[in-house]
């Protein structure tokens, strides 16, 4: 799996006007046709994967094959230079990539994306601006605690032994997410047995992927400090095997709306959009991070 497929981000985002005790009233408010975006960026990674789609009113037909714009014109902007690359469209991926070699995405730098596309008759067109994060993220894989180990291990005194992850933060890059893949993730690899839910055959088939992928974020936190840590909790581990975690470093646009994404609906039954940072008629996320891996094993 590519680093960048993990962030999967599907957008199906609805206007609501609601009112009293989480009722959620759906207004009369006429459509609007959106350019929505999923792409991001990385340094000194290939400009791929950026997923130009479109909405839908409430209650359509949604076809696969319509989703996806073919033929949007998708342009990055390198705005150190001000020069401009064109994307090409991927008909495998259904996504826009760049095919030249004369593009390298760096460190503490800004791009733009721009996008004009005809939806339902509609001339649209929208823009965004990424900035990447710094260099200096990175993992020192050999201060942290890998390997192999027993599902909830203990230690001489009782008690519980965790992976640990040790990193060095990337300067002014005070976001970063971990991404725990179960690698090995079958019916039958399924830690039953573990001490937080009785879950039963029947829902880990229904709820496969919810727990082969865990994610977490850590923020605020303080990027002028070398070699921090972080544990990976046994409850974001749910198979014995071989697992890959891939630690994100974030920009602010990935930031608020991997927070936002998923805290729509207020106390009071409100909906809100999570945070965007488009420009005309687009919606959705374009950002940037910097990511770096490591991997460890649960045995019995």
């Amino acid at each position: 799996m590519k680093t960048k497929n993990i962030f999967i981000l599907f957008l199906i985002l609805i206007l609501f006007s609601s009112c009293g005790e989480g009722i959620v009233n759906i207004g009369e408010e006429k459509f609007q046709p959106k350019i929505v975006v999923e792409g991001y960026l990385s340094p000194n990674n290939p400009i791929e994967n950026i997923k130009i789609s479109r909405n839908y009113p409430l209650n359509s037909y949604i076809s696969y094959d319509d989703v996806y714009l073919s033929d949007a014109d998708v342009i990055i902007t390198d705005l150190q230079t001000n020069k401009s690359y064109n994307l090409i469209y991927d008909p495998v991926t259904k996504a826009y990539k760049y095919i030249g070699n004369d593009l390298v995405i760096g460190y503490s730098k800004s791009y733009m994306l721009k996008v004009r596309a005809v939806i339902d008759g509609n001339n649209l067109y929208t823009k965004c601006i990424t900035t990447t994060p710094d260099i200096g993220f990175k993992i020192h894989k050999e201060l942290s605690v890998l390997g192999e180990m027993k599902y909830r291990e203990k230690d001489i005194n009782d008690n519980l032994k965790y992976f640990n992850i040790v990193f060095d933060p990337s300067p002014g890059t005070d976001f970063y997410i971990i991404a725990t893949i179960a690698q090995d993730a079958t019916v039958e690899s399924f830690i039953y047995d573990n001490p937080y839910f009785e879950i039963k055959k029947d829902n880990v088939i229904k709820n496969f992927e919810r727990y082969q992928y865990e994610s977490k974020w850590i923020q605020n936190i303080n990027t002028g400090v070398k070699k921090q840590s972080k544990n990976i909790d046994w409850i974001d581990t749910w198979f014995y095997g071989n697992y890959r975690t891939i630690m994100y470093a974030g920009d602010k646009n990935l930031k608020d709306y991997y927070i936002t994404i998923n805290q729509l609906q207020e106390m009071d039954g409100n909906y809100h959009e999570p945070k965007m940072y488009f420009e005309g008629d687009g919606i959705g996320i374009f950002g940037s991070f910097i990511a770096d891996t490591v991997y460890f094993k649960i045995i019995k």
